[in-house]
């Protein structure tokens, strides 16, 4: 006779810093600006599908809050009654550092058996993005776990996880929740790590993921998105839909589409741009100082959406 297998999830109570929490300082650890850079082909912020997977439901929630909320049964302020508002807000790029400091963490985690924000010694996630290289304005952190005694369906427990941050049902002040609809962040480091957990005696098969999120100081406008095939045909992005290695192209700058099918551009300088993708796709695009950042995703090779159905947020 099989034993049912046990299922366990958690999320901790998010860490923000708010605007001018801390010295600013540095530049951020992004792709290369596209006004004045160097001509050739570079890589994209490293992620995999299923991080990728974990940025574009969040960004989803971001371009549309109200349809997320909606598709998870619930009002876009449930739990805090007018501190949500369904506006939309600006796509959030993949950052190498925070990448970093993310994927630093949820390894420790996992390799020390705990689940907090801040590590065993004291380090609190801003430290982390700190030493990471990552000096900012804003920041803040989500984390999530979840693990199961019998088989582990990855991409079904990071869509799994996203609702669970979102919903944030477990959580007085839904902090996740606003963190991941706090318009102030530009940048976001995802590490989705799968591994041993301990948990009231039991050792649960997990997936462990920590999103740092934050802002650098006069910031530059990042133009993000996805290539990717539509296979099933539901007008979404889903787990391994996306085309790694595609060439996009913004200005002089050629990027490689990573594992997932992400890329992103920093443009430090404002003006009318062109990007540009395989099979001779293009979207123009003009971008003011200041502006809030753009997805533009190609589907399926032939269709260019941008924030997601949204067109200029600005």
């Amino acid at each position: 006779m099989l034993a049912a297998s046990t299922l366990c999830m958690a999320i901790c109570a998010c860490n923000v810093l708010p605007v001018g929490g801390l010295p600013a300082g540095s530049t951020s650890g992004a792709d290369s600006p596209a006004g004045g850079a160097v001509p050739g082909s570079t890589p994209s912020v490293g992620a995999t599908a299923l991080e990728q997977l974990s940025l574009e439901r969040l960004n989803r929630a971001r371009l549309r809050p109200a349809a997320e909320a909606a598709a998870n049964g619930i009002a876009i302020d449930e739990g805090i009654p007018g501190q949500i508002d369904a506006s939309p807000k600006p796509a959030v790029a993949l950052n190498a550092q925070l990448n970093q400091s993310a994927r630093g963490h949820s390894q420790d985690m996992l390799a020390r058996n705990y689940f907090e924000h801040d590590t065993p010694e004291g380090v609190s996630p801003f430290t982390r993005m700190n030493n990471a290289g990552y000096i900012f304005i804003t920041a803040g952190e989500n984390l999530a776990w979840r693990g199961t005694t019998g088989f582990l369906d990855e991409p079904s427990t990071a869509e799994a996880q996203h609702v669970d941050l979102f919903v944030d049902s477990t959580i007085p002040g839904r902090g996740h929740r606003k963190t991941m609809l706090n318009a102030a962040f530009r940048e976001v480091g995802i590490s989705v790590i799968r591994g041993r957990f301990t948990e009231n005696g039991t050792v649960f098969d997990s997936l462990m993921q920590t999103q740092d999120f934050g802002t650098v100081p006069n910031s530059p406008t990042f133009v993000l998105g996805v290539v990717y095939t539509d296979h099933n045909g539901n007008g979404r992005y889903d787990f391994n839909e996306g085309v790694p290695g595609a060439a996009v192209t913004l200005g002089d700058v050629v990027k490689n589409t990573n594992a997932g099918g992400g890329y992103s551009f920093a443009i430090s300088q404002p003006g009318a741009y062109t990007i540009k993708f395989p099979g001779n796709k293009s979207q123009a695009l003009d971008v003011a100082a200041g502006n809030a950042n753009i997805k533009v995703d190609l589907v399926s090779g032939s269709t260019i959406v941008v924030n997601l159905g949204l067109g200029d947020l600005n």
